[in-house]
């Protein structure tokens, strides 16, 4: 009796562990990615009409840029499918509030009233004497015109030269429902293909194409990969894709893609915002971005090379002394933690990572295990592990302390250029203020950065002595906040002169687009002070903004302080003391 029960037991263990694993297999199957697809809607973009405004202030050198926009003129037609007759001109608003702005000409056609060919056809016929290069797009690509003129004006618009890029279509990035192609002709190539009768119809088309010039056309970022190769958790961001696939499987650099590509061909009306704001607002103070050389027989002026040059920003290095404190987690240090030191960690003074295990595989970075287990509810315990160890071991070398979460971007020039004007010895500390109920506090998603005496009196008073929660759970940043207001560390305001925000505890869309979130959304309830959205939600300084992906964070890194839409150099608000007017960029 006792064997036969044993046996039934030893059957139904084994049969239960057999399924654990044929499930564990399915799950790694492409089937189960199918059936998710089938069952989870595909990402599609959700269009509205929305206004992100203007910016109040420039700072920049655009001279260049507008040069080149008297000297290459183009003649942008952006197409419709037929497919995005329901939602598509709602996204022609956005492309006409952001990148087409730049354009010397704009033309929209819908292909449910006309072709393609006919449309060329027709601008030449209409504009022909008024621009010396169409470029042709569907709405879902975002076109950094400076750097598309730079690469034309290496060429001659009285030559039959074109460029063309197909993007295969994915369900969960186009509104449309199609495959498409951007080209780009020269006057003469659209002559020739006007009076040889080549833009009949596509076939036509396609054909005369055949026997033209095509000129490099990788900057125009040719997409056509099977859709299984694109994570499911990055479909949402399948503007970056393009870029990523060059890098995972082609090997080639970051920069190459983000900072001297022409087309985004996968970018959301939101991204396009979010875009304007990243290549044309935000700056890392100061950096001066490199200039390549324009030496072209096509172009009336040779641009000489300008190289980049971050005086101002070394001098910040060295008087705004900042340590970095990023809490990680061992599964994230091949993402996180990796992109943190290859991106915005090289900034920092000093960074260090925290975690439960001190095993990177990651030689360069400086990692310490603390005696808590990586969970979010313990983050209250490994915050206060984090600043003890640090004060201890640092605390005369460094001026403030910064700490951040390790999907947090950080620019630190912005912050060192931020907290010049005030002492480490006072007692503050800065960040994306939040209040709930009588606390105010710092949110810690955009992490949030303690003077050298606010550190001290936290560790010596807050932790040493008990005075704050001693408990490892706990809300971290409302526990921080709640010990920092009891040893009377204030709370400092981190806007700009323009009451616009600094620290951001979620991505930018959320602040730069009206109407991101519903009204029951939580921010409004816990942001201290009130925001704008649109363009002057966010200072050009900003400083930190949270859940960023590690691709997200080599993005910024590039355009930061790599390369910035050609011809327009980053300039600087004059100085607010007369150290830093000393010194000239």
């Amino acid at each position: 009796m006792e064997f036969g029960q044993f046996f039934r037991e030893l059957i139904i263990s084994t049969v239960c562990w057999l399924l654990i694993i044929e499930l564990l297999i399915f799950y790694k199957s492409a089937y189960f990615n199918e059936i998710h697809e089938l069952i989870f809607k595909p990402y599609k973009e959700e269009l509205k009409v929305y206004d992100i405004g203007a910016r109040s202030q420039h700072w920049d050198d655009d001279g260049i840029a507008r040069l080149l926009e008297d000297n290459v003129r183009v003649h942008c037609l952006v197409y419709l499918e037929p497919s995005d007759q329901k939602f598509g001109f709602l996204k022609i608003k956005h492309i006409q509030n952001s990148w087409a702005r730049r354009c010397n000409h704009l033309s929209i056609v819908s292909l449910w009233e006309t072709t393609l060919p006919a449309a060329c056809r027709q601008a030449y016929e209409e504009f022909h004497e008024s621009f010396d290069w169409l470029l042709v797009v569907y709405l879902d690509s975002y076109v950094i015109v400076e750097n598309l003129r730079f690469m034309l004006a290496h060429y001659s618009p009285n030559k039959a030269v074109y460029f063309s890029a197909h993007h295969s279509f994915y369900i969960y990035a186009h509104v449309g429902q199609v495959d498409t192609t951007d080209y780009i002709f020269s006057r003469e190539a659209l002559e020739q293909l006007s009076t040889r009768n080549c833009l009949q119809d596509n076939v036509y088309l396609e054909d005369c194409l055949r026997r033209m010039e095509k000129g490099p056309s990788q900057s125009l970022q040719p997409f056509n990969v099977p859709g299984n190769v694109v994570p499911f958790t990055l479909r949402q961001e399948f503007w970056l894709w393009p870029c990523i696939y060059l890098f995972v499987y082609e090997n080639q650099s970051r920069e190459d893609c983000y900072g001297q590509g022409v087309i985004y061909p996968f970018a959301s009306g939101k991204q396009m915002n979010i875009l304007e704001f990243f290549l044309y607002q935000l700056r890392a103070y100061g950096h001066v971005n490199k200039l390549p050389e324009l030496k072209s027989v096509h172009f009336p002026k040779r641009i000489s090379a300008r190289p980049r040059n971050d005086k101002v920003a070394r001098h910040l290095y060295s008087s705004v002394r900042i340590i970095c404190l990023v809490l990680t987690w061992s599964k994230n240090y091949m993402k996180g933690m990796k992109a943190i030191s290859e991106t915005w960690g090289r900034h920092c003074n000093r960074v260090i990572y925290y975690t439960n295990s001190s095993r990177s595989n990651m030689a360069e970075v400086e990692t310490v295990a603390l005696n808590i287990s990586d969970s979010y509810g313990t983050l209250w315990g490994k915050t206060r592990a984090a600043f003890r160890h640090a004060y201890m071991h640092y605390h005369s070398e460094f001026d403030w302390f910064y700490k951040a979460d390790d999907d947090t971007y950080a620019i630190i020039e912005n912050m060192r250029y931020f907290l010049q004007p005030y002492s480490p010895e006072s007692k503050i500390y800065f960040g994306s203020t939040f209040a709930k109920g009588d606390s105010i506090y710092m949110s810690g998603g955009a992490g949030y950065v303690l003077s050298r005496k606010a550190a001290r009196i936290f560790v010596k008073y807050g932790i040493r002595r008990k005075i704050c929660y001693s408990d490892v759970h706990g809300t971290e940043d409302f526990e921080m906040g709640k010990c920092l207001s009891k040893l009377n560390v204030t709370a400092g305001d981190s806007r700009d002169v323009y009451g616009r925000h600094r620290f951001f505890s979620l991505s930018l869309g959320h602040f730069i687009i009206p109407g991101y979130d519903d009204q029951s959304f939580w921010l409004k309830n816990y942001l201290h002070h009130e925001f704008s959205p649109g363009m002057e939600c966010c200072s050009t300084y900003s400083i930190s903004m949270h859940y960023m992906t590690h691709h997200d964070m080599y993005f910024l890194e590039t355009i930061l302080y790599k390369s910035r839409p050609y011809g327009i150099v980053n300039g600087h608000p004059p100085s607010r003391t007369s150290r830093l007017a000393t010194i000239k960029l």
